[in-house]
């Protein structure tokens, strides 16, 4: 549960922040914190948010390369952020439910300690 919570806050979070640099500032600490309140692996906490957030973008101010399809028309701002959308549940919440923990558990690195 708590890793579904991280993935719906750093989302959130996402939107609200455009910069990756300031998202990943923001939200890895605070992952890591309630990844070890919680009693699970600090740094899958902080590698989910930080794929959670990497995954997405919201409008085009948030990517160089969307804001230049976005400036010649190509897509427009509630395309990018209806496929925003569609990126947070299969690109984010999928890949790290269905693939990165069972990979990192595979390697060597479990969730829970």
């Amino acid at each position: 549960m708590v890793v579904v919570v991280l993935l719906l806050s750093s989302s959130v979070v996402r939107l609200m922040i455009p910069n990756i640099t300031g998202f990943l500032a923001t939200t890895i600490p605070v992952a890591m914190s309630v990844g070890t309140a919680a009693g699970l692996n600090p740094v899958l906490c902080g590698l989910i948010v930080t794929i959670a957030g990497d995954a997405v973008l919201y409008y085009p101010a948030q990517s160089a390369s969307s804001l230049v399809v976005y400036e010649r028309g190509h897509l427009g701002a509630g395309e990018i952020f209806r496929f925003g959308i569609l990126m947070t549940a299969l690109g984010a919440v999928v890949v790290v439910l269905a693939v990165a923990l069972p990979y990192w558990a595979v390697i060597g690195e479990p969730l829970t300690r």
